[in-house]
Parts: structure tokens; sequence; C-alpha cells
């Protein structure tokens, strides 16, 4: 697989994560301005992020139903976090209720049902799963209704920025040395990258490592796939998708043939974190990093 880099968004569906500008995952704002993630060194799980703490979402003034829609399809890239320049935040009821930047005859709210309707220009974008008929009623239904106001209060699933937490092993189990040719071995690192210097590793098209919280250290292990139902979808150029589930260390690869360029999603417990923009680079460990590289904000997270 190549080593082109691109520039990619992870969206969560309910929490958030963001916009990288470098390798297989940059799950930053443009860049990571727009995050207060934390990102400790490489090997020092027991200090704080740079940003540390977290950004917490409070009262929105929204309806219950109104607010869960928000959460599931626009938390993720329109929150005070997560949102990229130039782009509405929506979340409060007075950020639904303002002109929309781009059509002022509209509110963000009427713009986000048709963006949620449109066939050309979908929010939120693939691979992402679209609102739901039912989703769109509800903001439609309270946009007729005049917006009225609820006291839903923060929603503690979706508040927090998972990014802007300390470094730690969340599994407190580490890879030790020796052992080469186990698909355990080396969670965190850059797997393509190193099996391209040996001739007896196997050949991946695609690997990485998926973890629960945003800056584990390399050899920690990760997500367990094989018990908690984690899976990373991978969406080929040719629409051919293929499913993959982390093994006992968070790690995950492919080997077949992957259709350039390829988009991604990491699917757990009915959420989604889409990687949008089309990526040809498949060593996905090589940017997500304990800290973060190329502008990425840390590890491959699960939703």
């Amino acid at each position: 697989m190549g080593q082109t880099r691109g520039t990619i968004r992870w969206l969560w569906v309910a929490v958030a994560a963001g916009l990288q500008a470098g390798c297989m995952g940059q799950i930053g704002e443009s860049g990571p301005s727009g995050r207060t993630g934390g990102s400790g060194g490489s090997g020092n799980p027991g200090s704080a992020g740079s940003g540390g703490g977290s950004t917490v979402i409070g009262d929105t003034g929204l309806p219950c139903d109104v607010q869960n829609v928000l959460s599931a399809r626009c938390w993720s890239c329109h929150a005070p976090s997560t949102v990229l320049p130039g782009q509405p935040v929506l979340v409060t009821r007075a950020d639904l209720m303002a002109a929309a930047a781009a059509h002022p005859g509209l509110t963000n709210a009427q713009e986000a049902v048709a963006r949620m309707q449109s066939t050309t220009a979908p929010m939120p974008p693939a691979p992402s799963t679209p609102a739901t008929s039912a989703e769109i009623a509800t903001l439609n239904d309270w946009i007729a209704a005049g917006y009225p106001a609820g006291s839903c209060g923060a929603d503690a699933g979706t508040a927090a920025d998972p990014f802007a937490v300390a470094p730690t092993c969340t599994s407190n189990a580490m890879w030790l040395t020796g052992g080469d040719g186990s698909p355990s071995m080396n969670p965190g690192m850059a797997c393509i990258s190193c099996h391209q210097t040996s001739r007896e590793a196997p050949t991946f098209t695609l690997a990485g490592t998926v973890y629960p919280t945003a800056h584990e250290p390399d050899q920690c292990f990760g997500a367990n796939g094989t018990t908690d139902g984690a899976q990373i979808v991978i969406v080929g150029a040719d629409g051919h998708a293929q499913t993959l589930s982390p093994n006992a260390a968070g790690n995950f690869y492919a080997t077949t043939s992957i259709a350039l360029p390829f988009q991604a999603k990491v699917v757990y417990m009915g959420r989604e974190r889409a990687m949008v923009a089309a990526q040809t680079s498949g060593d996905c460990n090589s940017c997500h990093t304990q800290a973060g590289a190329n502008g990425a904000p840390g590890r491959i997270l699960l939703p």
C-alpha cells in the first residue's frame, strides 16, 4: 500500500473526534489547533496531557429528543472543541436559532436539516451512518413548533472531549519483548513500516491498533475486539467493505487488496467514529501515536 498522506476526519457519532491533515488518522481540528487534547511523550503514560482537563457541554436549553439527535449526528464536528473555522457550533438552542452564515435566510437548525436531507452533500458525511427519517422529523417538528426551550442538561455519554485526557495504559497489560510473529506484538507501533524491513514478516495492506482512550503508550494492549465487539470497517474506492476485528491486543490488519483511496470507521456499541476523507496509506499507527504525529491528536479511538 502506498504511503501518500491525505487529510481525514474521524467523526464520533456521540463524542468529539475531528480532522487530521497527515497520515491515515489526523484526528484533530485542521491540525490540532481546535483541540485541547492532551499529549504525553511516548513511554510516559503517567504524565498529564498538554491540554489537561476536558471540555464539557453543559445545559443546552434544548429538549432531550432534539439534543439526542445533535449528539448523535452533529457534535462530532460542531461542538466547541471540534468545530472547524468558519463552521457553526450546533450545541445550544441559541446556536440552532442563529442565522446560518452560508444562507442567512435560514437558521442553523434549518440548514442542518437541509444538509441531512441532501443527496449531494449530506451531513454527517460518508462513511458515517446517515441521520434517520425519525431524527430528521424530530428536528423539523421542533423548528415548526417555534424552537421551544427544554432542559435536558448535559449528556454524560457525549459531553467530554475524549482527547483531553491524561495518558494511561487502560488495559494494564503491556507487550513484552520477544515472541516475534504473534498477531498481538507491538501494539501501538507502526506495523507496515516495521514489516517492510523484515523479509519474514507478513505483508499488510492496512494495520493499526484501536484504544479505549486517546493517549495510550506504545506496547500497551488496546481494545479487545474479540470480547467487546469493536470492529473496523474499511470501504474501498470500489465500494467493497471489509470488517476487521481487533485482537486481544487491539491490533487489526488486512492482507487482502483494498481499492484506493479508501475510507474507514470504528464501530462499537452502536456508535461510530468515521474517517471521511479518502486515504491511500494504511499504516495507521504511523500517525496515531500516543501523542499524535503529523497533526493527529492521539490514538485510533473507540467511539
